[in-house]
């Protein structure tokens, strides 16, 4: 990453000896800023104790999602780290492991609830769920153009296309 630690201790306002004394390295910087944009989403929300409405639980995360990327902080957030992350392998493994990864693992966690008709395992319909959400939603809304698609309408979609029309 290009920022140097001067450049943070100036913009704080801060001593380098402060910062430092909070965050030894830039990469423990950056893991704090990105667990400090991701908690609102990543927090622990326990869609599905025991029984799960898993049409529900999804309608739920994807609001949490939405709500998340509409953050002013956490576009240019991702976007540094889609920038930065092949010059700066740490950058892609903190924003994994305390964004991301987290998410994700919530994501599974409600597809541990339903049955999958093909055996394919949580994990991977989770990921193909965010797929179809990202490509309708997300994506765009990075790039700086309209979608064209009415979320709702993307959402129901894909809580029916990853759960079958009945689920």
């Amino acid at each position: 990453m290009a920022t140097s630690m001067d450049a943070v201790a100036r913009e704080a306002p801060v001593s380098k000896r402060t910062l430092y004394n909070h965050f030894p390295s830039k990469e423990a910087l950056f893991t704090a800023v990105v667990t400090d944009a991701y908690a609102p989403f990543t927090k622990p929300h326990d869609a599905c104790q025991g029984v799960c409405d898993p049409r529900e639980a999804l309608r739920a995360y994807v609001q949490r999602m939405r709500s998340h990327w509409g953050h002013p902080d956490v576009m240019p957030l991702l976007r540094l780290i889609v920038a930065e992350g092949a010059t700066a392998p740490g950058l892609m493994d903190s924003y994994l492991a305390a964004g991301k990864g987290p998410a994700i693992i919530e994501l599974t966690r409600i597809f541990e609830y339903v049955e999958d008709p093909l055996g394919m395992p949580a994990e991977t319909r989770a990921l193909q769920f965010l797929g179809m959400i990202k490509e309708g939603l997300f994506w765009p809304g990075v790039l700086g153009i309209p979608s064209g698609r009415e979320p709702e309408t993307v959402i129901e979609q894909a809580i029916s296309r990853i759960l079958g029309a009945r689920s």
